[in-house]
């Protein structure tokens, strides 16, 4: 059996005795981005933004979803899918709307015609 060798490895060397105020001046003066921890007040003010509603819509609150799957034969999906392509609107705008025309209370803040998110273009 040939014995194989161990791998070299480099020795680790100590961390250079540098204070911090030289190397922010040296990462200044080469243009290194610096990591900072956001405060709390932040944090808290991009999640409210984060959150908020689509433009015209921020006077009125929307209620809060719960997902519901029902199961409708092929034929039905597809009409409903070519009906929300045709009338540039979500599968679910469409259902809404024909339960709202079948009687049920549906509030005007929750009748988005298409809810998806949208790219923002580049300037």
């Amino acid at each position: 059996m040939s014995e194989k060798s161990l791998p070299s490895f480099r020795s680790i060397v100590a961390p250079l005795d540098v204070d911090d105020a030289a190397l922010d001046r040296i990462n200044l003066q080469l243009g290194v981005p610096t990591l900072t921890k956001p405060t709390a007040n932040v944090k808290s003010q991009q999640k409210a933004k984060s959150l908020s509603p689509a433009p015209g819509t921020e006077d009125v609150a929307r209620a809060p979803l719960e997902k519901l799957t029902i199961e409708v034969p092929a034929y039905l999906a597809d009409a409903m899918k070519r009906m929300a392509l045709d009338r540039r609107m979500s599968v679910r705008h469409v259902v809404m709307l024909a339960l709202k025309k079948t009687g049920f209370e549906i509030e005007t803040a929750d009748l988005v015609a298409d809810g998806r998110r949208r790219k923002k273009k580049s300037q």
